[in-house]
């Protein structure tokens, strides 16, 4: 690129080029040639990899718009072209235009099948950008279209899923364009970043709104570059406007701003406009935007539909508060007006909710070769304009401004009471997890799905916890019945959440309770889980409950029967069925609510088991997600500190918890080779467990997840020397942070765990605090840390003091180095350098990285990957060990 190509172009005249496109007429390509004749040298659209001039551009259309006219001589013949955003592109449907034919647009990305039934549908020629190039020269002169000319075939799903194609008019084009002057000020002297794929309509509307108003269209391809130099290059770009999808726009900030809200605050210099369209916008958008990149400029939310084009426009300076909730779809859109109208077809007062129903000379044609449909939808008026009923939702404010409320047919009737599937998606928006968030009604059940999108790299919620937030602000009839937490949303080739591909929830068989145990039992669980009924033979885990929502579950228990079962019991048959049972036999015999060990079945099976630690301060029973999701039948063990459930003192070192871990895994199986896996503070057990077998003579296959080291034990390894025991040290000011699991998007240490786990005094606050009462909050836990095991304590506070202790003996750990070979599974924020470990398993560490953070990675969606990854390192370990792949868990593949 030469200087003179990369410096913003003198700003040219609005009111001269304004002149030249009303002499022009009404047809899209006749416009943008004379923009383009004015705009002559200014650079009409950059990419990273190059640009070119108007003069340059409107050279390559014309010729290579008589080509196509000469290789397809029906006028009305349509002509498809594959739209990538680069120059060759933009040039290719220009030609396509200035050729008279229509066009199609083709996104890359699209299904064999759905590109299948578009060609056959259209009956279009298919040409790429190159094959458009390498046509041979033809001088004839092409006719200009007319305005009323189908310009572009805009295909979108529709009620059947199978394509529809929407026929655009060249006049209807021109009014978008006008649009993009009105409401979003584009101008020459506008440098605008469409992020929107061309293929779009949305993305297609943005390159006629940039060059038929003379402005310089900047191109990222944001589905083959990377988002993480998007920033940068906007800002040596000097973009002044930025165009995305919400979705994009989330995906791309979230980064930016980083978990809790901070990150690169500066904005970008030159952005005065950033827009969205193509989903519903939520007021966090405007704030994330606000708090990222548009420091200074306006927030545009733009919607509109394939029938319709652009329908309304709402800004947001950046001194215009933020409602919570949607935004407003806004103003309507340039020569279009818009009516609410009830089931009588007239117009219903302000404030009330009807059908969306545009009027305007420049709505679609129609659907292509649907005559029927056609008919149906739009309706030609006496003065020569068109009405379109939308089959949407919405209503006018006392501002003026359109609200849109759904479809027609998404209203879902939940007991009775009438459910707008679009309020419950709004709530699920809300919550702390939230990335995004989608509602399915099932009519014929009567009953919603809520899926909800997390980061992959902050806590997971349970879905009893996320049913349990919605009841804060939803009526219990209106919370769904089944929640369906993801990583990510699929979505179509236009970037939309793909309702159809979202996973069922998992399919239930309610089995009726039997006898007056189990109905207390069921009710019991439904308050816990947030659910109406419960099966009697349904699984705790299953149904969205978590170590969490099972403690609160088993202290309600004791509080009730006065039974005082562990979860490592109830563990073993997490159902109403099982635990009746238990409770039944415990009013029998009391003797056998006494846990007779450390170690839990977690899985029935055959071969040989797996032995797996729990992380400090956990129980056995928080293993369940992973576990779950373990391919093959192999036994499962899970073992958690002592003392942790019942009464009795807690292991004073690590090597003491390995010494007891191996007397109660011998009990079940008295002689290796071992499988061990150890999570958090596990890890050390299980590694120091495998050293003193491997010194008895004796092998262990050993995979560590997320074993994190505390500062003092790794810079001991590292001086290679011991350093001063550490007992009790649950307040150092040197720890480690790790997600605080009763939050999200929070840091914590020990330190701010102590300090909340022993309540404030009446009347005072946890941020209010004396320098007394902080250190009698210190002194408190260092005794309860002394004393764990010793006493009964509410499961949190119980939990609290057991992970402090667990970290202090990490910290005061003196590890047995370990001459064989294991296997590190980490989660993406794991800060610990792999090389440390080969300090500890001098055999070779082979790290595997896997979604999520310290405490998600344990629980859905992340469990399965970390399950699959535990499942492979076993598999791989064992072969490299016996010189064979041939076991219980490389044959279950």
């Amino acid at each position: 690129m030469t200087s003179a190509e990369t410096a913003i172009p003198p700003r040219r005249a609005e009111s001269h080029l304004q002149a030249v496109r009303d002499a022009a007429g009404e047809t899209v390509v006749a416009q943008w040639l004379a923009v383009a004749a004015a705009s002559a040298e200014a650079v009409a659209v950059r990419t990273p990899d190059g640009s070119i001039t108007y003069a340059e551009l409107v050279a390559r259309a014309q010729d290579r718009g008589r080509a196509i006219a000469a290789a397809v001589p029906d006028r009305d013949r349509l002509v498809a072209v594959e739209t990538e955003s680069d120059i060759d592109s933009v040039a290719a449907i220009l030609a396509v235009l200035c050729s008279g034919r229509p066009l199609v647009l083709l996104d890359p990305f699209l299904p064999d099948d759905r590109r299948g039934h578009i060609l056959e549908l259209s009956g279009a020629r298919e040409l790429s950008p190159a094959e458009i190039r390498a046509l041979p020269d033809a001088p004839e002169p092409v006719p200009e279209p007319a305005p009323g000319d189908i310009a572009v075939l805009i295909f979108t799903s529709g009620s059947t899923g199978r394509p529809k194609g929407v026929a655009h008019t060249q006049r209807g084009w021109t009014n978008q364009a006008r649009d993009g002057r009105e409401f979003m000020g584009l101008r020459p002297d506008d440098r605008a970043a469409v992020l929107l794929p061309l293929s779009f309509g949305a993305g297609f509307d943005c390159l006629v709104m940039t060059l038929i108003n003379g402005a310089t269209m900047l191109l990222w391809d944001v589905r083959r570059r990377s988002a993480a130099d998007l920033r940068d290059w906007l800002d040596r770009e000097a973009a002044t406007t930025a165009h995305a999808t919400p979705s994009l726009l989330r995906a791309w900030l979230a980064g930016s701003a980083g978990a809790d809200g901070a990150g690169r605050t500066g904005g970008l210099n030159d952005l005065r406009l950033l827009s969205v369209c193509g989903e519903p916008s939520h007021h966090s958008d405007v704030e994330l935007a606000r708090r990222t990149v548009l420091s200074r400029g306006t927030f545009c939310c733009w919607s509109g539909s394939s029938e319709t084009g652009d329908l309304a426009f709402n800004l947001f300076p950046r001194d215009r508060a933020v409602v919570p909730g949607p935004l407003a779809a806004g103003t309507p859109a340039a020569g279009k007006r818009i009516r609410i109208v009830g089931d009588d077809g007239d117009d219903v007062p302000v404030g009330q909710t009807g059908e969306i129903v545009v009027e305007s000379r420049y709505l679609a044609a129609g659907y292509h070769r649907d005559r029927a449909l056609t008919a149906d939808r739009f309706v030609r008026l006496d003065d020569g304009r068109t009405r379109f009923y939308t089959g949407d939702l919405g209503r006018f404010d006392e501002t003026g401004d359109l609200l849109l409320l759904g479809r027609l047919d998404d209203a879902i009737k939940v007991r009775g009471y009438r459910v707008e599937p679009a309020e419950v998606e709004f709530a699920l928006r809300q919550l702390p997890w939230a990335v995004d968030a989608a509602v399915v009604a099932d009519r014929d059940a009567g009953e919603l799905t809520g899926y909800l999108a997390v980061d992959p790299a902050t806590w997971a919620p349970a879905p009893s916890e996320v049913r349990a937030a919605l009841r804060d602000s939803l009526p219990e009839w209106m919370t769904p019945r089944h929640i369906v937490v993801l990583t990510e949303f699929p979505r179509t080739e236009r970037g939309k959440v793909d309702r159809a591909a979202l996973p069922p929830p998992p399919e239930r068989v309610i089995e009726p309770v039997r006898g007056p145990t189990e109905a207390a039992l069921a009710a019991l669980w439904c308050t816990v889980l947030g659910l109406d009924e419960v099966g009697r033979s349904e699984d705790f885990t299953a149904l969205g409950g978590d170590s969490l929502a099972a403690a609160r579950m088993l202290a309600d228990l004791r509080d009730r029967w006065l039974v005082d079962l562990s979860t490592a019991e109830f563990a073993e048959t997490p159902t109403v069925a099982g635990l009746a049972v238990l409770l039944d036999d415990a009013h029998r015999d009391r003797a056998q609510t006494a846990a007779r060990g450390t170690l839990s079945r977690l899985r029935d099976g055959t071969g040989v088991p797996l032995f797996f630690a729990a992380g400090a301060g956990s129980p056995a029973a928080a293993l369940l997600p992973v576990v779950r999701e373990l391919p093959g039948d192999g036994p499962v063990y899970g073992l958690q500190a002592h003392g942790l459930e019942q009464r009795g003192r807690a292991d004073r070192s690590i090597r003491a918890a390995a010494r007891r871990a191996i007397r109660e895994i011998r009990a079940v199986q008295p002689a290796g080779p071992y499988r061990f896996a150890g999570y958090s503070y596990g890890g050390f057990v299980m590694l120091e467990a495998a050293a003193i077998l491997h010194g008895r003579g004796e092998r262990a296959n050993v995979v560590l997840i997320d074993t994190l080291f505390e500062p003092e034990l790794r810079a001991r390894l590292a001086a290679g020397r011991d350093g001063d025991a550490v007992a009790g040290t649950a307040d150092t000011g040197d720890t480690l942070p790790l997600p605080d699991r009763r939050t999200t998007g929070t840091v914590t240490g020990a330190a701010t765990v102590t300090a909340s786990a022993v309540p404030p005094a009446r009347g005072t606050g946890a941020r209010r605090l004396s320098a007394w009462n902080r250190a009698w909050n210190r002194a408190a836990m260092r005794f309860l840390v002394a004393t764990a095991g010793l006493w009964r304590l509410p499961a949190t506070l119980q939990w609290t003091v057991f992970w402090d202790l667990g970290r202090a003996l990490i910290r005061q750990h003196r590890p047995t180095p370990y001459p064989g070979s294991v296997t590190m599974i980490a989660a993406e924020s794991n800060p610990d350098d792999p090389a440390t470990w080969s300090l500890l398993a001098t055999g070779g560490v082979t790290e595997v990285r896997v979604p999520g953070d310290h405490h998600s990675m344990m629980r859905a969606p992340f469990a399965a990957g970390t399950a699959a990854a535990v499942h492979a390192a076993l598999a791989a370990n064992t072969g490299a060990e016996e010189g064979t792949g041939d076991d219980e868990y490389s044959d279950d593949e």
